[in-house]
């Protein structure tokens, strides 16, 4: 479900663009079906050919006709989707990074796949596969995540990831985008990478950019 809402999201913000469209609503409930039916509002360009030709670029069967939820709420909706049913999952191997020190990493690909990493103690290296959202333990109690961590997201994102998740033991952290990467926001992004503190560099991303941070 993570992957197809990735997708959508996608989908609907090149729908947005390549159509020049005000907003888009979504079928909430065929959403929950996995699939998607969306209203497309103030476009100055065609719709229909728009969405055929970003149907087959994410894999969405997707069709015009009602919505009734706007595209900026389904971004919290997949960190909403994560905490209620993979978090389960990395809090396991939460348990055993508080133990041990080595962390673990689990990523979710746009088709769906998903996978778990053994990294070494405070450190664990990411695979370079495109990920639409993803998460990895931390040893400590407060899930603030690193100057590489900040490095991996910023990656993730720009390459039209949704969001990362740091977990600890009893918290989590979620760092995700709230609307497509532009031009400005990338700017800051590469800036944010270079600095050498990880607060100002966390506080930089969250007021300059669409990225917003939350515990969960």
């Amino acid at each position: 479900m993570i992957a197809f809402l990735c997708r959508v999201i996608n989908f609907l913000e090149d729908i947005v663009e390549d159509a020049e469209c005000s907003e888009v609503y979504v079928d909430r409930v065929k959403l929950s079906e996995m699939m998607l039916e969306f209203k497309a509002i103030g476009c100055k360009y065609d719709v229909v050919e728009s969405t055929r030709l970003f149907s087959d670029k994410h894999g969405i069967k997707a069709e015009l006709g009602s919505g009734d939820m706007e595209l900026r709420k389904l971004y919290d909706r997949v960190v909403d989707y994560y905490a209620r049913t993979l978090r389960k999952e990395i809090k396991q191997y939460a348990i055993r990074t508080r133990e041990t020190g080595i962390e673990y990493y689990l990523g979710v690909l746009f088709d769906g796949r998903g996978f778990i990493a053994e990294g070494e103690e405070d450190k664990v290296i990411v695979p370079g596969l495109p990920q639409c959202f993803s998460a990895h333990t931390h040893p400590s109690d407060y899930p603030m995540p690193s100057l590489r961590d900040i490095r991996v997201i910023t990656r993730l994102l720009v390459d039209r990831g949704l969001g990362h998740v740091v977990e600890t033991f009893g918290n989590g952290l979620a760092i995700y985008r709230t609307g497509p990467v532009s031009l400005s926001d990338y700017e800051v992004l590469l800036n944010t990478v270079k600095k050498s503190d990880v607060e100002n560099a966390l506080r930089e991303m969250i007021n300059r950019t669409v990225v917003k941070a939350r515990f969960i």
